[in-house]
């Protein structure tokens, strides 16, 4: 377990230090689609209704729409999850502890790893411990102010069972950071949260944080 959490390090330390620069980046998202239809293809554009002529039936059409849903589904190798539309996602697809970072266009984030086999209370509070040393490592390494970690707790997400702290700081430009640290355990997976967000974005923040943790559940 001590192995699997410095694995997490080199990703921590990106999502911490790319939440604190608060960096704004665009992304384009695909806005035509391939529509297929009775073995018919149809170009068509996305958030719009549109009314289809058939080639090869004359006289035959199809009235569709083709919506983003608002939320989207996530599976890592045992965990799956829902996450916000506009979130971005990235996937390292590791063999030995898939992890996957959600950067939400707001400018908060997820870390969330998957550590496979559900742990028991004692490798829980383990997990947490080295977590928390590592997170608090990386921000006394930047130079935060004020770093208060608080004292462990456990919350149910869903089915889920989760031992976690929250860790907050205030940057150089005086701004108040919120870290979220989780273990969070279901009868057949186990896997971490780390979520970052400005505490000034709490309300925005903290409902799409708890949407996914609610969702956690092991794959069928």
């Amino acid at each position: 377990m001590v192995r699997a959490i410095k694995l997490l390090l080199p990703l921590l330390a990106v999502l911490l230090v790319a939440a604190a620069s608060r960096a704004q980046s665009s992304e384009s998202h695909p806005i035509t689609y391939e529509l297929i239809i009775n073995g018919e293809t149809f170009l068509i554009q996305a958030n719009r209704a549109q009314r289809l002529e058939s080639r090869e039936k004359p006289g035959v059409n199809y009235d569709v729409a083709l919506r983003i849903a608002p939320t989207q589904r996530m599976k890592l190798d045992t965990v799956e999850f829902d996450y916000d539309r506009f979130f971005r996602v990235e996937d390292d697809r590791d063999a030995r502890q898939r992890t996957a970072r959600l950067s939400h266009e707001l400018g908060f984030s997820l870390l969330i790893t998957d550590l496979g086999a559900p742990l028991e209370s004692r490798q829980q509070e383990e997990t947490l411990n080295i977590l928390t040393r590592s997170v608090t490592g990386m921000f006394r390494r930047m130079e935060v102010v004020g770093l208060d970690v608080s004292k462990p707790h456990t919350r149910k997400f869903g089915q889920a069972t989760a031992l976690g702290l929250i860790v907050r700081y205030r940057d150089d430009k005086d701004r108040g950071h919120v870290c979220l640290l989780y273990v969070i355990c279901g009868p057949k997976f186990a896997a971490t949260c780390v979520a970052q967000y400005l505490d000034d974005d709490s309300e925005d923040a903290l409902p799409l944080i708890k949407k996914t943790l609610d969702s956690f559940r092991a794959l069928p």
